[in-house]
């Protein structure tokens, strides 16, 4: 077995857990009876039920695995970075936004479910998240209130919203632009991920600090990485690394982004490699 595929197994047993995570927490909530809190559940579900990379969720499992953290203390915050996650898909496709149709192979929510109901499910999957963690970590009232703001500021207008709303509007990017709407848009959820693991996993500041920035990079990395799949995409226009760097000026940049966030794991003293991994693993992703 590769260095490859062997990380490829060790991701597809932590996505499992994710899912199962997910299909468990849904199948568990008491709801408000009726046809139309159901389908509003359903979509919901449909969404985050529909499995994917669920890149970011398993990078907390790994960041707090790092640290000796059992699964079940991180797989609440874990879930709740991937309903966010899932709540801002749904609305990039509506009409109004991006107007997809297929999001991983299937019709996107609002072809099933309607744009009305799948708003709805957006919202409903942002607030549940929260709930998640209020639910979860309500017994350590100080890690909590830090969970909370974490994820509010890196989903809210200081990141991944803020980032779509500069993307709505990009124009003539310069390549210091392009790199905040993506730090924004993308990296702040992939940062808070690895940010938020190091704080449930009790690391100190200064860890918890340096694992912002391991974030921060990666972050931008998958960013990068999904302009160089898909170069062929002449829809990105302006608000891809390809069509300022050109397809191996986004390799080097891509390649640069990541030697930074390796070198910040070299600082750390807990053992790092399959996050060293999961690095190299986004630079030669095919999807």
């Amino acid at each position: 077995m590769t260095k490859q595929s062997s990380f490829e197994a060790e991701l597809k047993l932590r996505i499992k857990k994710v899912d199962d995570f997910i299909h468990t927490y849904f199948a568990s909530l008491k709801l408000p009876e009726g046809a139309a809190v159901t389908e509003l559940k359903d979509s919901m579900y449909y969404s985050a039920g529909a499995g994917g990379k669920r890149f970011r969720p398993v990078l907390s499992l790994l960041v707090a695995e790092s640290f000796g953290c059992a699964t079940d203390r991180i797989l609440p915050f874990a879930a709740a970075v991937e309903l966010i996650h899932t709540y801002s898909l749904i609305h990039d496709d509506l009409p109004t936004m991006d107007n997809d149709d297929v999001r991983r192979g299937k019709p996107t929510n609002h072809k099933v479910y309607g744009e009305t109901t799948a708003l709805l499910a957006g919202d409903a999957l942002l607030t549940e998240a929260f709930l998640l963690i209020a639910d979860k970590y309500q017994n350590d009232g100080t890690l909590c209130a830090k969970l909370t703001s974490l994820l509010s500021r890196a989903a809210g207008i200081r990141g991944m919203v803020g980032g779509q709303a500069i993307d709505l509007k990009a124009q003539n990017l310069t390549s210091e632009e392009l790199t905040r709407l993506h730090e924004l848009k993308t990296g702040r959820m992939i940062q808070v991920a690895a940010e938020g693991a190091a704080m449930i996993a009790g690391a100190g500041a200064s860890q918890v600090q340096s694992f912002a920035d391991f974030g921060r990079y990666l972050g931008l990395a998958f960013q990068v990485a999904d302009d160089v799949l898909d170069q062929d995409d002449k829809d990105q226009g302006p608000r891809s690394f390809v069509t300022l760097l050109g397809v191996d000026g986004t390799r080097k940049y891509l390649n640069e982004i990541s030697a930074k966030a390796i070198a910040i794991l070299k600082t750390q003293t807990q053992k790092s490699l399959i996050l060293e991994q999961m690095i190299e693993f986004n630079q030669l992703r095919q999807s």
